[in-house]
């Protein structure tokens, strides 16, 4: 199976897991790379994932969010404690097999986990140098 593009992997999580911190979306979109990576040997998508000390982002999220209108921002709000979130709002898009049997997998494996928790996880994977560029 080729590479599935990244927008298509955002928006198929988001579409399922509705409005979405991207600090999570990016956790379940790397769970969902490494999960496959152990399973198939090989990349589920394009993004391109950056690693920095205890931490890591995708290149070019908030650029992909900003210039493509399915993706909604929803702004946050300190004073009451709610936190920004993005949703898709457009028709959710269709992955192949086993890319959507890798990314459920992620979904529900991230849905049993708290944030840091989900957080520790992608970040000590064995695999995670190999996908995380700077991610040593």
């Amino acid at each position: 199976m080729a590479a599935v593009d990244g927008r298509s992997l955002l928006a198929y999580i988001l579409s399922r897991r509705g409005c979405t911190h991207p600090f999570i979306a990016s956790r379940v979109a790397l769970l969902a790379e490494l999960r496959y990576m152990e399973a198939r040997g090989a990349r589920l998508s394009d993004l391109e994932y950056v690693g920095g000390p205890g931490t890591f982002y995708i290149e070019g999220l908030k650029e992909l969010i900003e210039g493509d209108r399915c993706f909604e921002k929803v702004e946050g709000d300190p004073a009451t404690g709610r936190r920004g979130c993005i949703r898709y709002t457009c028709e959710p898009p269709s992955l192949p097999p086993e890319a959507a049997e890798a990314v459920e997998a992620a979904l529900r494996e991230a849905a049993r986990l708290g944030e840091m928790e989900l957080h520790r996880l992608v970040l000590e994977h064995p695999l995670y140098p190999r996908v995380v560029r700077g991610g040593v």
